[in-house]
């Protein structure tokens, strides 16, 4: 008897574990993996993106800058600067709607680290920017602002010259035979100064827009205006930054931020026209240790005040660099237009470079370089 009860109960208890087996097999059969909704899965913040108010953050919301030293697409910001200005890198760039990844790119710096530019400028934070949005150092010193991806006008810095270029940082220029909104570079002029125009003038702060205008030249194109001034670029300029159309002729010049617009009141054909300077006497070669007179003419400038001019020179060819020019005659002043003089007592040897300077109604203009060729003294017996 207790045989048979044993058997039936060990009969149960298979029955009872076969059964849970299947009902274990069918609801695990029946269950849905859980998916997880679209657009969940870690959403990656685009490396730079635009604020409220166009200009470029970076993805934790932090400020972009532009150096205006950076003209000729390096950094120019290095040691102690990079403590408070601080390079943005990132080595793939995705950006927010109202960028383009072209746009970007990257650089490798003096000391072998990484910079990304934006339009050839390298692109900074500035270290007293603490929270997101934050634009402390925008207009500091008025060579750093904020990055816009909308600016048409920026402004360099170099060799001792400020002036205005576009926004991938090439020069512009004024021609001083131009008249208020009226361009007078025709024909074969042009092919050598193309007009500059945009359509939408986005300037840096320490600008104003509202200095910008639009003419229509005498070949029909539109060109924009600086203080009523035409604006145009020079073929010879191949790089960012160039500014090898400064005083070609003695009538085509850089434009400075703080140029002063031409005053359509007077008559005066001298106050119609931008500041302009020319070497009108010099000898093109001379005896060593001798002196020589250097002659120069200053004109233009709309109230004509001449509060610096003087001749800049040394011993080597410097081209745009003006701080290889050491030596400098004595500083005279005056009102345009006027001519100069000033004596110099030349070396020995050798060759001497020199350029004619002034600062009229507060710009600096600058002559071509000239050369005067030194022969040697040679002794008689």
């Amino acid at each position: 008897m207790k045989s048979i009860f044993l058997f039936i109960s060990l009969i149960g208890i298979l029955i009872i574990f076969l059964l849970g087996g299947c009902i274990e097999q069918q609801q695990t059969g029946n269950q849905t993996p859980v998916k997880k909704p679209e657009g969940q899965t870690s959403v990656e913040q685009p490396a730079v993106k635009l604020s409220t108010e166009n200009y470029m953050v970076d993805d934790k919301g932090k400020t972009l800058y532009l150096f205006t030293k950076d003209a000729k697409g390096d950094s120019k910001c290095i040691d102690s600067c990079l403590k408070i200005w601080p390079v943005f890198y990132r080595e793939k760039i995705s950006v927010s709607s109202g960028l383009n990844s072209s746009d970007f790119g990257t650089i490798t710096r003096t000391d072998g680290t990484k910079q990304t530019t934006y339009k050839g400028w390298p692109l900074y934070y500035f270290s007293s920017d603490v929270n997101p949005g934050d634009i402390k150092g925008e207009g500091v010193n008025s060579i750093w602002f904020i990055a816009r991806q909308d600016y048409t006008i920026f402004i360099a810095d170099k060799e001792n010259l400020k002036f205005i270029v576009d926004a991938k940082g090439n020069t512009l220029y004024n021609f001083t035979k131009d008249q208020p909104d009226v361009s007078n570079c025709k024909g074969g002029c042009l092919k050598a100064w193309p007009v500059f125009y945009v359509e939408n003038i986005v300037a840096p702060s320490i600008m104003n827009n509202s200095d910008f205008g639009v003419i229509t030249n005498s070949e029909g194109a539109k060109q924009t205006t600086y203080k009523k001034m035409p604006l145009y670029y020079y073929i010879n300029d191949t790089a960012r930054g160039d500014t090898n159309g400064q005083g070609v002729n003695d009538a085509w010049f850089i434009v400075e931020p703080a140029a002063k617009g031409i005053s359509t009141n007077t008559q005066n054909a001298s106050s119609i026209l931008a500041p302009a300077i020319r070497v009108t006497s010099f000898p093109q070669s001379a005896h060593g240790d001798t002196v020589i007179t250097i002659k120069w003419e200053v004109t233009g400038g709309t109230a004509g005040e001449i509060s610096n001019t003087a001749i800049i020179w040394g011993y080597n060819s410097a081209g745009a660099n003006i701080s290889d020019y050491p030596e400098t005659t004595l500083v005279q002043t005056g009102k345009t237009p006027k001519e100069y003089s000033a004596g110099i007592n030349i070396p020995s040897s050798g060759a001497l470079y020199f350029k004619a300077h002034a600062i009229v109604d507060g710009s600096n203009i600058y002559s071509p370089e000239n050369q005067i060729s030194i022969i040697q003294q040679t002794s008689g017996y």
